[in-house]
């Protein structure tokens, strides 16, 4: 039996006890591509269809509240207000667990960037205690993994709005959320105590993060629940990245080589001739960055055929 006939049975069953009105109707049509393009998603993160269908039915709720919260006036029976309906339900209560350790681990994380941008600041005019310019790379690995904890602890929830990241994904994000904030925090602390392993392992985990993330972003799947998806397609905006997935992969390419060549230019730089020179190298791949973003997200008249 394929999966598309368990999701017909199972609706069948559930509308059976309901009268066949022409808003139950449109509520099972609605519900079964809710269910089918969920189906989809699991599938083809690699779960079973089996498994992914009865994920999909579990993640639905109770179906005999949705039927009843229908209006029968047809003036209540668009899209909109039919999706809202459905958010409102399976609405996600937040965890108190979540919120407290949420909660003592961003204050952890505030302190830890305090701590290594004053030190960092008074290390470079030299007038920071010893103890302190010694201690900013150790603040910088608490920072990074503070906030990666932060990132991987939310992606791994539930919400009213997305479901669940898989473990691996929230693992990466948070890997790459670790990295991210450790490297500028080495990069910081050289400024202190210009050792130049310090520059050179910042450097090399800031690029990591970013290489990391673009990669992550461009695999990334819609984890948008079914009711969500309905009022982002009502009120979806155009934007070439949606539209075009070729031009948002072209554009993490060319975030990398950018960052990969400012980054490099400024150790070379720092080296060199200094710090007084070498950050104009970040500001340039600052630059060019957003230059090439608004050249790519909106595309010249002409160039907007081509992705239409």
């Amino acid at each position: 039996m394929t999966t598309e006939t368990n999701l017909d049975r199972y609706l069948d069953d559930a509308f059976a006890q309901f009268p066949r009105t022409p808003e139950n109707t449109d509520l099972k049509d609605e519900i079964r591509g809710n269910l089918a393009s969920r189906v989809a998603e699991l599938v083809a993160e690699g779960a079973k269809p089996d498994a992914a269908a009865a994920t999909a039915i579990k993640e639905l709720g109770d179906i005999r509240k949705l039927v009843t919260s229908v209006d029968p006036d047809p003036a209540t029976t668009n899209k909109t207000a039919t999706a809202a309906r459905l958010m409102q339900l399976n609405r996600v209560k937040v965890s108190a667990g979540y919120v407290v350790r949420t909660v003592l681990l961003a204050l952890l994380l505030a302190a830890a960037v305090a701590i290594v941008t004053t030190g960092s600041i008074l290390g470079a005019m030299g007038i920071a205690p010893a103890w302190i310019v010694s201690a900013l790379p150790i603040e910088s690995i608490l920072a990074g993994a503070f906030l990666g904890l932060i990132v991987g602890d939310a992606l791994a929830h539930e919400t009213s709005q997305h479901v669940a990241m898989p473990g691996r994904r929230a693992l990466g994000f948070a890997a790459a959320a670790f990295a991210g904030l450790t490297g500028l925090g080495l990069v910081a602390s050289w400024l202190a105590n210009p050792l130049v392993w310090l520059l050179i392992v910042g450097c090399v985990l800031a690029l990591a993060a970013i290489m990391a993330f673009v990669a992550l972003g461009v695999t990334q799947t819609n984890r948008s629940k079914p009711w969500v998806k309905e009022l982002n397609a009502v009120y979806a905006i155009d934007d070439r990245f949606s539209q075009d997935p070729a031009a948002a992969a072209r554009f993490g390419l060319y975030t990398v080589v950018i960052w990969i060549v400012a980054i490099a230019a400024f150790i070379v730089l720092s080296i060199t001739v200094g710090f007084v020179w070498s950050w104009l190298a970040l500001l340039a791949g600052i630059v060019v960055f957003f230059l090439v973003l608004a050249r790519m997200l909106f595309p010249a008249k002409n160039d907007r055929t081509s992705i239409k």
